[in-house]
């Protein structure tokens, strides 16, 4: 029997704070404690109100504060990580001797003082780099939702600070020397877990050792998101609702589904004489007042429900008919994965991530990013061939099945750990470069 193993996960957010990463983040924390192993996280105090320590059930919880406003929320800023970078040093240190491996999930300030740690105590680092952005410069300018057929386009500038282009980009600009502390992870001795095959060549190309890197996508819970037969809609019926799940900010695309949406009511009705296709996005972001506004203009707002965060996001995927991510970039999208766990049948963009998870016409359907008219020739497909969409959801679901299992996922960190451990204790090197998955 191999030994137990003393995980310390470091995420940047954590419940009560509710999103993709915090899923992710406790996702992996209870499937670890599913399988024997010790996991502890360590995590930000972003509210003063919040417990210092706490157990969630049977997970222990570490909150690092640091400096709070008025309202006694965390300060986060470009200087604001400093006094939390300082206090997190204490605590790790302090806990040196209750983990065995240390895991930040994200790249930030907080994985840099991981690195430090890791060297004064002689344990190794994990760094997952969730997302590379768009994979070239992202200029102010770019920065505009997409006009397509509009002629009044004065409110689609988008604030470039709220542009997420990426970690490595993101920490450049929201930390404090943020650039050197991308310096100084290059040359450390942590390894670096991607979700996807094309953010390897991408941060070997910013001077990332290819050999400490390691594929590990995402993982979803098959047995949570899953087909309910009794659910599905019936193809005799007209309804054909299509499902976006996706944060409303401009990676998403959500303003270049918009549009091909419009495009798609706008061709000849023959076709839908006998449908009634609808939108459905979850999700809220600060760009929804801009894309409630595309959507008046485009006059296709009786036929697009913005439903806003929701808690039954399982029930309306079941419900149904299929499923469409259109966005500029991601890392490894869980939105996806989710969908084609469910049994639906699913449009993506050719971006990281997505190209890994569909093979177009088998799985799933491809398309280029930001291409309004074959997005909705795409969504067109789905909806009318119903056969079409019933081949696609199976493929789509054996493949979750297949590659993308949480337990399996999961099971591959575990399978990292042991290997960086023993690279440790034996003083030997791990070369990670020709492993693509571990």
């Amino acid at each position: 029997m191999e030994e137990r193993i003393r995980i310390c996960l470091i995420s940047f957010m954590f419940a009560p704070l509710v999103g993709g990463a915090e899923v992710r983040a406790e996702k992996q924390a209870r499937q670890l404690k599913a399988m024997d192993q010790d996991v502890m996280i360590v995590t930000l105090r972003h509210n003063k109100e919040w417990k210092r320590a706490e157990m969630l059930e049977d997970l222990p919880i570490v909150r690092v504060g640091g400096i709070f406003n008025r309202q006694g929320w965390l300060r986060i800023g470009r200087l604001g990580h400093l006094p939390i970078d300082v206090l997190l040093f204490i605590t790790l240190w302090r806990m040196r001797h209750q983990y065995d491996v240390l895991h930040a999930l994200q790249l930030s300030s907080l994985a840099a003082v991981a690195v430090i740690i890791g060297k004064l105590t002689h344990k190794p680092v994990i760094i997952g780099i969730p997302s590379t952005g768009p994979g070239k410069k992202q200029q102010k300018s770019d920065a505009t939702l997409m006009a397509d057929t509009l002629t009044d386009t004065e409110f689609l500038k988008v604030d470039f600070t709220d542009v997420v282009v990426g970690d490595i980009g993101y920490l450049y600009k929201s930390a404090f020397g943020g650039r050197a502390i991308v310096r100084f992870l290059k040359k450390s001795n942590a390894y670096y877990q991607i979700l996807s095959s094309r953010s390897r060549p991408y941060l070997a190309s910013l001077g990332f050792r290819s050999q400490q890197i390691v594929l590990i996508p995402n993982g979803v819970d098959s047995e949570k998101f899953r087909p309910a037969p009794e659910r599905r809609p019936d193809p005799a019926q007209p309804e054909r609702d299509m499902i976006c799940v996706a944060r409303l900010q401009y990676p998403k695309g959500i303003d270049v589904l918009l549009h091909a949406w419009a495009r798609m009511l706008r061709e000849p009705d023959e076709w839908r004489a006998h449908l009634r296709p609808q939108l459905l996005l979850v999700g809220e972001g600060p760009l929804r007042p801009q894309l409630e506004r595309i959507a008046e203009q485009l006059g296709i707002q009786d036929s697009v429900k913005f439903l806003g965060l929701r808690r039954d996001t399982i029930d309306l995927l079941q419900q149904s008919w299929g499923f469409v991510m259109p966005s500029r970039w991601e890392g490894m999208p869980n939105a996806l994965l989710e969908g084609m766990a469910c049994g639906l049948p699913c449009i993506a963009t050719k971006v990281s991530g997505s190209e890994d998870i569909i093979v177009d016409g088998v799985n799933g359907l491809l398309i280029e990013p930001e291409r309004p008219q074959a997005l909705a020739q795409a969504i067109r497909r789905i909806i009318e061939d119903g056969e079409l969409a019933q081949r696609l959801a199976e493929e789509g679901r054996a493949i979750v099945m297949r590659d993308y299992q949480l337990s399996g996922v999961v099971k591959r960190c575990l399978e990292l750990y042991r290997l960086v451990l023993k690279s440790y204790a034996t003083r030997l090197p791990l070369v990670l470069e020709k492993r693509s998955e571990v």
